[in-house]
């Protein structure tokens, strides 16, 4: 099972870059051959990346939240699924390549640098609440990541609008208006995720850790991050804020929550089983 799983470690990244690659061809080369297999090969990368995930736990005999690495793996998994699903949903399948360049970093950082490490015996990995915390943490980020990709492409959008420049890539583009929804929508989800990641993650701490402080790092960095965007929506619905603003902020917001919760992770202490 072992060589298995680093088969399945090494051959992951490639397909996320393979896909990239077929998405990146369609959206700015208008190949017939990536608009037609794009979306199957994404899916297939997804089923790949699903079983490789459930063979980890299986044979670590631990879910993978155990590390940063891991949770990028994860993450990178969860940003894929939660693009293919809007693609479903709207029927606009031409913006998977700036989702899936994202997605393909995580999944190549985490096969880089994640150890297989075996037989946690920690309780805490055998919480039924751990699901629920995980799960609303890996939806808030991944909306988050989101909402900065529609921010980019609305600023794409908006300047070649500006300059006139009516080529492949404003072709592919959907409007500016749709752009900005899917955006808002994006961190408005994200917004709600990570208030509930805070809601289990406070009813859950003191049941399981006996040794725990509400200033570690990893709590302090999430509710800095919750209040970043608490106050940035705020804003936009007061003043009623729209258009290149809106996509410049939800940029700089994902970006400050990279930057937070990559020394968060690496400066918390319950939060790291490793």
């Amino acid at each position: 099972m072992f060589v298995i799983l680093k088969i399945f470690k090494v051959v992951l990244p490639l397909l996320y870059i393979a896909t990239s690659w077929l998405y990146g061809r369609a959206f700015f080369k208008d190949d017939l051959f990536a608009k037609k297999y794009k979306t199957k090969f994404l899916v297939f990368t997804l089923i790949f990346h699903f079983v490789y995930l459930i063979l980890r736990t299986a044979e670590l005999n631990h879910p993978p939240v155990t590390s940063v690495f891991e949770l990028l793996c994860v993450l990178g998994f969860s940003l894929a699924l939660a693009y293919v699903v809007i693609e479903y949903l709207t029927k606009i399948k031409n913006t998977g390549f700036f989702a899936l360049v994202i997605s393909s970093l995580f999944v190549l950082v985490a096969s880089l640098f994640s150890r297989d490490i075996y037989g946690f015996e920690y309780d805490v990995l055998k919480n039924e609440l751990l699901a629920f915390h995980v799960t609303f943490a890996l939806v808030g980020y991944s909306a988050f990541a989101l909402s900065a990709i529609y921010g980019l492409l609305y600023i794409m959008l908006y300047h070649k609008l500006r300059t006139k420049t009516f080529d492949t890539v404003y072709k592919n583009l959907p409007n500016l208006e749709m752009i900005e929804s899917m955006l808002h929508k994006s961190t408005l989800v994200g917004f709600v995720a990570l208030t509930f990641v805070i809601i289990f993650g406070f009813i859950w701490l003191p049941k399981a850790f006996k040794d725990f402080s509400y200033t570690d790092a990893k709590l302090v960095g999430t509710f800095i991050i919750w209040l970043i965007y608490a106050v940035g929506l705020g804003v936009i619905g007061v003043v009623n804020l729209t258009g290149k603003r809106v996509a410049v902020m939800s940029i700089i917001g994902f970006i400050l929550v990279f930057i937070l919760m990559a020394f968060a992770n690496s400066l918390s202490g319950f939060h790291r089983f490793y």
